[in-house]
């Protein structure tokens, strides 16, 4: 299954236990059911925070991308000296 069906899959399977549960549920129990869609929430943007703060922290370096770029500003600066700009 892709990425989409399983997150569609979860996401609907909780929402129907979710909805049973708050239904069929009194007290304590029925207030928690409640606040769950907050909690929810509040984990996936802290679980996103987490992932977009790990893949920034883990940025790797690209030599042969520097050096490529490198030879093109040469490049660059070869092609404007020829049409007289002094740089």
């Amino acid at each position: 299954m892709s990425r989409g069906t399983n997150l569609f899959l979860v996401f609907s399977i909780s929402t129907v236990l979710w909805i049973i549960t708050l239904f069929l549920s009194t007290g304590y129990v029925n207030e928690v059911a409640k606040s769950m869609p907050t909690y929810a929430l509040i984990l996936y943007f802290s679980y996103a925070l987490y992932k977009v703060g790990g893949d920034l922290a883990r940025i790797k370096d690209y030599p042969e991308e520097a050096e490529s770029l490198q030879k093109e500003v040469q490049e660059a600066k070869r092609f404007y000296q020829q049409q007289g700009l002094k740089l």
